[in-house]
């Protein structure tokens, strides 16, 4: 039977803004899990499984409908960014990353800065023959995971190398610069306009159905350029701030003289780094001891008391064992309530005896990374330490993310890779279900979003999906659409088959 709008005697005021019938909404609400139709007005949802007279109706003719999804870690900033730069995804050989920046060499004034992202070159390359390729001009080539860069002799020439940054190493034979000595040559780098870098990472995300976004990195500039948007009406996606500043001292000034604050733009977490990467051999780990740590215990311990005072959230970047140990002890030993919602950011090598004290936190995890550094884990870390990485289902509560750009910016590939895990380690996978709470409610819980979960009362942000997610194959999920996205109750972006 269809579920077509009822008339209204009431007038325009009695109208739904927007009715979407015939479909199948999974709602993610334990209470009510499934209905067929949704009703928004005044950018809330207003009914499940009722046909009111509405503005506009949308036939579903039984496409699925989801709460629109939320990515727990991302840099919307530097993905906008990574768009107009040189695109290093895929390079594997220092021979073809010494082509392509000739090749944009060529596409830029003379003497100007040769900068991109993306390469994985194991082991590492040499500065050498990009600097006879460009001895004229400075290159700036970051890896994949933003934990290291490769500069040539031009760059390395315009940097001062004379004091490195704690937490930071430099190997000025290869040109490497890890952690936060890439400050040293990235701060010499000209970016494009902030502004504009964002709303184009936004008009992404809108047309991937992604509604909300925690941005796991907001400096002090960043953080202006968001709250500059937001009063403009220009802030279209929930964004849920971490702010970060390279000195913990500074990050704790920062809580004592802004109290949080909550709404599209949430300003209420603070970002800290344990430990550097597994791909850039940053990862701090505990057996051979290995890996750069970039936060003691104890200036950990003091940065995170001052968060439960000032009332903000702790989201800890922390991949190898020893790094996710040493954040747990610290955790434990403040003891905070529960209600804080503190984060482990990545959480992906744990040693096995520590997974069962992940239950009192939240694990944001980016589903992506297990499948891209399976042939690096297997190459690099014990049969133990395997055992404990990526081990979504002994972590507790789930957020998920995609850490874009470092992966895709698309719901369907972290979707994909939570629930098939590329074949490998599969007692660790999640289920559709799981999967999809991770994207939704998990997400909105761990940023303390009302979104995420389709119950009346909460913010009408959808998802229309051409497939049933829950139900196909996870090779049909990403070759599906998402239709249309639904932000306070009004269309964002629909696709024409809808």
């Amino acid at each position: 039977m269809n579920l077509l709008p009822r008339q209204s005697g009431g007038g325009s005021g009695g109208q739904a803004d927007l009715l979407l019938a015939n479909g199948v909404v999974h709602t993610m609400d334990p209470a009510r899990p499934r209905a067929r139709s949704v009703a928004c007005r005044d950018g809330r949802i207003e009914s499940l499984d009722e046909t009111p007279a509405a503005r506009r109706t949308i036939d579903l003719k039984g496409r699925t409908v989801v709460p629109g999804f939320i990515d727990a870690h991302a840099h919307l900033l530097d993905y906008g960014r990574q768009k107009r730069e040189l695109d290093l995804s895929g390079v594997t050989t220092t021979e073809e990353l010494v082509r392509r920046a000739a090749g944009r060499a060529k596409e830029r004034p003379a003497g100007a800065w040769v900068f991109g992202s993306g390469w994985e070159i194991d082991p590492p390359p040499h500065h050498a023959a990009l600097s006879e390729a460009l001895p004229e001009r400075p290159a700036w080539l970051v890896r994949k995971d933003g934990h290291s860069g490769l500069a040539n002799a031009r760059a390395m020439a315009m940097a001062d190398l004379s004091s490195v940054p704690d937490g930071g190493r430099v190997d000025r034979e290869r040109g490497l610069f890890y952690e936060n000595a890439m400050l040293l040559v990235s701060r010499l780098v000209p970016v494009e306009e902030p502004a504009a870098a964002f709303l184009a990472a936004q008009r992404d995300a809108l047309q991937l159905g992604i509604t909300g976004v925690h941005d796991a990195r907001v400096d002090d500039d960043y953080l202006r350029v968001l709250s500059s948007l937001d009063e403009g009406r220009s802030l279209r996606l929930r964004v849920h701030a971490m702010v970060w500043n390279a000195d913990p001292e500074r990050t704790a000034e920062f809580m004592r003289s802004r109290p949080p604050r909550t709404g599209r733009l949430s300003v209420r977490a603070i970002k800290l780094f344990m430990d550097g990467s597994l791909g850039s051999g940053t990862a701090w780990m505990l057996s051979p001891p290995r890996g750069i740590p970039l936060l003691d215990a104890g200036r950990l311990e003091r940065t995170a008391r001052c968060a439960l005072e000032t009332g903000y959230q702790v989201c800890t970047h922390a991949i190898g064992d020893r790094a996710n140990r040493e954040l747990l002890e610290v955790y434990e030993r403040i003891d905070p309530p529960g209600d804080v919602r503190w984060r482990v950011e990545h959480a992906q090598h744990v040693h096995p005896s520590d997974l069962p004290r992940f239950g009192r936190w939240i694990a944001s995890v980016q589903p992506s990374h297990c499948v891209a550094d399976r042939a690096m884990a297997e190459a690099r870390l014990s049969e133990e330490e395997r055992s404990g990485t990526h081990a979504w289902r002994r972590l507790g509560r789930l957020a998920l993310g995609t850490d874009a750009p470092v992966d895709r910016l698309d719901p369907r590939w972290t979707f994909a890779c939570a629930v098939g895990r590329g074949g490998w380690r599969a007692e660790d996978r999640l289920t559709p279900e799981e999967a999809l709470r991770g994207m939704t409610a998990g997400a909105a819980h761990a940023g303390f979003m009302d979104s995420g979960v389709i119950a009346p009362g909460r913010p009408a942000d959808l998802a229309v999906l051409s497939h049933d997610w829950l139900r196909v194959p996870a090779e049909e999920v990403l070759s599906s659409e998402v239709l249309a996205t639904i932000m306070d109750g009004k269309v964002a972006c629909a696709a024409k088959a809808l």
